[in-house]
């Protein structure tokens, strides 16, 4: 398997360079293929200096058994270009300027690749995709809470909070929250404390990629105290980065999570959608049992503009087959919005009139 560093090939003319990521973006880059014969001479417009566009043939197989793979999206965001492999794990890009483009290989059963393309010249080459393994990673590890006044169930400020053992502190805020993160998992004593109050020490057991979620109550007085009520979370780095929680806590819209796909545990991921008010499914002409998501509005039905991971797949008249693209398995989280109202504003804009939704992959880190 050759290293991080570019794939040179001045015989077709194109230059790979995968760049390495974390646990379900690992680099892939298998040998490229030689389109013609052992040398190509330089044309005219390459002796003249020319800038002309040039045609490149992909091929994209499966790195462990070598198998063509069929159906992968394939998306050079610089030019605006989608495009899907055939039966054959075969993608054509007609008429690229010649350039170094950013490649993003994209299959439901397959770990997403990235990279850099380079293009001088017309070629074929192949590309390797890992099948998914187990992408539950990535999570994070620790203790979040709010602490309130028992009497009166106002949120205490400036509460210390204190992981015994371990020197691990942190304070509550005006709305009496705190967090604890990258704790070892295991057992541990809490101890809350506020001048004022009955100081109070709680033992958690934190699980390693999961966040225990606590509301504790202070008593000003020695008195008997309710059971604390402890929940677990999981939370996803990728979906925080981008702003999930935040437009969920907003009220906005409709969310699912990680949690949610596996209580339900859907075979596609449109069926999960198709439980939020509204949203349904259309059968495709061609092939009926193939679906497109669509909003009900006043007795029509629209087409929703799909974004995956922020790149539009699809949407109107061209809608996006979900379920040919897409595994539930590797979904961290969906967002759907069915109007403007709430709609993150860098999804405005043309195709967004019928609403928007948003597919979270799940990522490692």
């Amino acid at each position: 398997m050759p290293g991080p560093g570019p794939e040179h090939s001045p015989l077709c003319g194109v230059t790979i360079c995968m760049r390495r990521l974390p646990c379900l973006i690992p680099v892939l880059v298998l040998a490229l293929v030689l389109a013609s014969s052992l040398y190509a001479p330089p044309t005219a417009a390459q002796e003249t200096g020319e800038a002309t566009a040039v045609t490149v043939t992909g091929n994209v197989v499966n790195d462990a058994t070598g198998q063509s793979v069929a159906g992968v999206v394939v998306v050079l965001e610089a030019l605006g270009l989608t495009v899907v492999t055939d039966d054959q794990g075969q993608f054509v890009l007609d008429s690229v300027p010649r350039g170094v483009y950013d490649l993003r290989l994209i299959h439901k059963d397959y770990q997403r690749l990235d990279g850099d393309l380079t293009i001088d010249r017309p070629g074929e080459f192949t590309l390797g995709l890992t099948p998914i393994g187990d992408p539950g990673e990535g999570m994070i590890t620790g203790i979040v809470g709010i602490v309130r006044d028992q009497a009166n169930g106002e949120p205490v400020p400036e509460v210390v909070v204190n992981v015994d053992g371990i020197e691990r502190v942190a304070t509550t805020d005006e709305d009496g929250r705190f967090a604890l993160s990258e704790l070892i998992p295991g057992r541990h004593d809490v101890v809350f404390a506020h001048l004022g109050y009955r100081q109070r020490s709680v033992s958690v057991e934190v699980e390693a990629a999961h966040v225990v979620r606590l509301h504790v109550e202070l008593a000003v007085e020695a008195i008997a105290l309710d059971p604390i009520e402890v929940t677990v979370d999981r939370l996803d780095r990728n979906l925080q980065s981008v702003g999930f929680y935040q437009r969920e806590e907003d009220g906005w819209g409709d969310f699912l999570d990680r949690e949610d796909l596996e209580y339900w545990n859907p075979v596609r991921l449109t069926s999960a959608l198709t439980r939020f008010p509204g949203v349904t499914t259309l059968a495709d002409p061609r092939m009926p049992s193939r679906g497109f998501l669509a909003f009900r509005r006043r007795g029509t039905t629209c087409i929703p503009t799909v974004y995956l991971d922020g790149i539009r797949i699809g949407g109107g008249r061209e809608p996006a087959g979900i379920d040919d693209i897409v595994n539930p398995a590797v979904v961290a989280g969906v967002e759907v919005y069915s109007n403007t109202a709430g709609m993150p504003p860098q999804y405005w804009g043309t195709g967004s009139a019928c609403g928007v939704v948003l597919i979270w992959l799940r990522r490692g880190g």
